[in-house]
């Protein structure tokens, strides 16, 4: 049996000069994630070309066993 968990950058932490969310924010949140078991299976990301290394939006599905 499987549980699932939306997952989303408003949930990574925000850092950086605009205080956005960068890609390795993101990184690091995705890598908490899996070290907790969850498997991404589905995700989408959003990012601005004009500024190199983020902002990043995403937003996706993760499953792990139950």
């Amino acid at each position: 049996m499987w549980e699932y968990k939306i997952v989303d950058s408003s949930l990574a932490e925000k850092e950086g000069f605009l205080k956005g969310r960068t890609v390795d924010s993101v990184e690091s949140y995705l890598n908490s994630l899996g070290q907790d078991g969850w498997e991404i299976i589905d995700i989408d990301f959003n990012m601005d070309p004009t500024i190199p290394g983020g902002p990043t939006h995403f937003h996706g599905l993760a499953k792990r066993r139950k």
